[in-house]
């Protein structure tokens, strides 16, 4: 690139910028470009606020209840883990062996079922275990007419 090329660029870039002018800079909020403080900013952590809203007491039990309910959800919800079903299956398979109902297991059958644990052609259908009646007036309790 010779020298006059470089002058004639010089040149016109230098031309340009005189012949339009640049746009003025915009501050945003006004004079010296700084923005006011908002009152949330000056407000005091934890402060609160002289007056209670209407809406407030209906909003804090609302969350009082619906805490206690997940707590409470939470708290009785059914051990669903994979070790807990498990250990059922293996206790429900033993104790079929020693009932004599089960000789060999068999991979993939479930028998932790309801068919399994309750006999539903009991003769006696209060009694589903078909457990043997335990009589409870041993004479342990006696209740006195007065």
């Amino acid at each position: 690139m010779s020298l006059a090329n470089i002058a004639r660029t010089c040149q016109r870039s230098l031309t340009r910028n005189i012949a339009r002018p640049s746009t003025p800079r915009r501050f945003m909020g006004g004079g010296g470009g700084h923005q006011p403080i908002s009152q949330s900013m000056e407000a005091e952590l934890f402060g609160g606020h002289p007056k209670t809203e209407g809406w407030e007491t209906a909003t804090y039990i609302t969350y009082a209840l619906s805490t206690v309910l997940l707590v409470m959800a939470c708290g009785f919800a059914p051990d669903t883990t994979i070790k807990t079903w498990a250990n059922s299956e293996a206790r429900a398979r033993l104790r079929l062996q020693d009932e004599g109902k089960l000789d060999k297991p068999v991979f993939g059958v479930h028998y932790d079922t309801p068919e399994n644990n309750f006999d539903f052609e009991s003769v006696n259908p209060d009694n589903p275990f078909n457990e043997e009646d335990d009589d409870d007036d041993d004479g342990e309790y006696i209740c006195a007419r007065v």
